[in-house]
């Protein structure tokens, strides 16, 4: 009888083929760490070796669960089946997970990030990690060459002590045995592919052990479980993705499909079950980190925008929440789904969360400064995300991806139209009890688009229409509030450029002043002028005392002359004499010129008019 033959190239089409880009396959690996439980799941890849490594401190997986779930194609490793293969462990100490990574391609989207990987795993059973880990060799290459069938392949399988990772030598021990795999196909590879798998794997050079030195948690230290991955190294298409944007205000492939992996940005949001990192090594400096709760929406952010909707959508597409118009207390709204009939939706029932930013500076209750600082992060990254059982669906979430037709609507009619995922942060909750109908097509590509989905989609689109008309347009149902503050802010920033401009006038006045003060001290003239008014007080009253005047009349004429002299110095004096503006802010060049000229005035009146006054007073005695 015949049999069916599998071939090798069956593992690239069902894995790497299968997923868009790297960051697809990163998320795909996140969520498998979600299923093993873990709490964190890390990436740091380091730039100068192309050396990508994720860490989880999940359940791991024990040698017999490796080979039987993980190194098995066709398994149902995540759902159980009745063919003895008992379901995958859950952490007791933790809420059961529902199981995210049902596509079985997880493990094989490790092939789209390098084509090289070093597996480790410790297994936690019963609350304790297990005293060995359990460690393997893959190159991805082998599973590209025609004419070779899987069972051909040898994976190099070894165990090691847990308190002793492997080092160098264990790893190259390990590739050796792939490489003598490699030698007894060679006869049947095309010899380029061949010579060029071999120096992949003479390039391979791995040493978990001295890693863990400067890696840090999550680790297998003490009792540490989990699964780690070293790519080496990572397909060099990663630095374009985290690097490249269209333009400066746009988010890069990367930043779209791994930003807010979950939800931490509502407030008083449910702790995410896992928390995902990505750190990029771009130098010996402190690394940027890409993913995690630095790069996406906090919570202070959404709190600190200028309008708030909170609900739940029910059973019947009718929703039930609070809407909050800038910062007032929030008040009850109902809307129902016009679709709705007697019968529950197929997509069932979900909370939903939005902060809104009005767009202009001037219209918005949030400090000029801070509105450009999450203005900026808005163009990349704001929209409507939505996350089944606390993990986000892709592609939804970005203002690139326009799946409720919100700025189509807002382009054809943007006086009405009022929101703009440019302006939101909000989230869509889903959860596998409540919304199992709602299911993600095979490539992470979306919600199949099925009745439930079309029912979802109308019900948000509905309500965005709809809200936008009751509470954010002139003669809206419930838009007073929003109208008269608008107003009032507009009216305050007219009022507040009004005086910008009078203190713009008064600044350049008093700039001006100072100027003008430091061109005659720089000319010199002041103290030439001072000592001639004093020269020529002494020649009138050389003049008086020799003429034929009387004592009295002589006496009369010098004390005319001294008051004279002294009004000029007084006159001098006054004429350099400079007022700061009041209620006017002075930037730092002004400030310092300020300062130079409070020392100077003071040296005129020490140093000149103040000696010259003296010697005046002693010509006359």
């Amino acid at each position: 009888m015949a049999k069916f033959h599998i071939r090798a190239r069956t593992i690239d089409l069902l894995g790497r083929q299968q997923i868009a880009n790297i960051s697809t396959a990163i998320s795909e690996l996140f969520k498998n760490a979600h299923d093993a439980y873990a709490t964190t799941a890390e990436v740091d890849y380091f730039r100068d070796d192309g050396m990508f490594v994720l860490r989880d401190d999940g359940l791991g997986m024990t040698k017999q669960d490796f080979e039987d779930r993980w190194l098995t194609l066709g398994t149902d490793s995540k759902v159980g089946s009745f063919s003895g293969l008992k379901r995958p462990p859950v952490d007791s100490a933790q809420d059961v997970r529902p199981l995210l990574g049902e596509k079985g391609i997880g493990r094989l989207a490790i092939a789209v990030i390098g084509r090289q990987v070093l597996v480790l795993t410790r297994a936690k059973v019963d609350g304790k990690a297990e005293g060995n880990l359990t460690a393997a060799y893959i190159h991805w290459g082998l599973f590209e060459l025609p004419g070779i069938d899987l069972d051909e392949i040898a994976i190099p399988l070894e165990t090691f002590r847990a308190d002793m990772l492997p080092n160098y030598d264990d790893v190259q021990t390990m590739v050796a045995k792939a490489q003598v795999n490699l030698e007894k196909l060679s006869s049947r590879i095309d010899e380029k592919l061949a010579k060029t798998i071999l120096d992949d794997m003479e390039a391979f050079k791995v040493d978990p052990r001295d890693a863990s030195t400067y890696l840090g948690q999550p680790s297998f230290e003490l009792n540490g479980s989990g699964t780690h991955f070293y790519i080496l190294p990572a397909d060099e298409i990663i630095q374009e993705d985290i690097d490249d944007r269209d333009a400066s205000y746009k988010a890069t492939r990367f930043e779209k499909n791994l930003i807010g992996f979950t939800n931490t940005m509502t407030p008083d949001f449910r702790k995410p079950k896992i928390i995902t990192r990505f750190r990029d090594h771009v130098d010996e400096g402190e690394p940027i980190e890409r993913v995690g709760e630095k790069a996406f929406f906090s919570p202070e952010e959404f709190k600190q925008v200028d309008h708030h909707i909170r609900g739940r959508f029910d059973e019947y597409g009718q929703f039930r929440g609070k809407v909050g118009v800038y910062q007032t207390l929030p008040t009850d709204y109902v809307l129902n789904w016009p679709n709705a009939d007697s019968r529950p939706t197929s997509c069932g029932p979900f909370d939903f969360s939005i902060a809104v930013i009005q767009p202009t500076p001037t219209d918005s209750l949030v400090d000029p400064t801070e509105h450009a600082k999450i203005k900026h992060k808005l163009d990349r990254f704001g929209g409507v995300y939505i996350y089944k059982d606390g993990v986000r669906v892709q592609p939804y979430g970005g203002p690139d991806f326009d799946f409720l037709d919100v700025e189509r609507r807002r382009n054809l009619r943007a006086g009405t139209a009022y929101y703009s995922f440019r302006n939101i942060m909000g989230a869509v909750e889903l959860t596998s009890r409540d919304n199992p109908n709602l299911v993600e097509k095979a490539g992470r590509e979306g919600f199949r688009e099925d009745k439930a989905y079309r029912q979802f989609r109308s019900i948000l689109i509905n309500f965005f229409i709809q809200s936008a008309a009751d509470f954010f347009r002139e003669n809206g149902k419930y838009s007073e509030e929003w109208a008269d503050k608008r107003y009032e802010l507009q009216r305050l920033d007219e009022v507040r450029k009004k005086r910008e401009k009078q203190s713009k006038g008064k600044k350049d006045k008093f700039g001006e002043q100072l100027e003008k003060f430091f061109r005659v001290i720089d000319s010199g003239q002041l103290p030439k002028t001072i000592s001639e008014t004093v020269s020529g007080f002494e020649e009138n009253v050389l003049a008086e005392l020799k003429s034929q005047k009387t004592p009295q009349a002589k006496a009369l004429a010098i004390g005319r002359l001294e008051a004279e002299a002294k009004l000029h110095l007084d006159q001098l004096r006054k004429e350099h004499a400079i007022s700061k503006p009041r209620g006017v802010g002075l930037n730092t060049e002004l400030r310092n010129n300020w300062e130079v000229y409070q020392t100077e005035i003071g040296k005129i009146t020490s140093d000149l008019v103040l000696p010259a006054e003296k010697t005046i007073e002693n010509i006359v005695t």
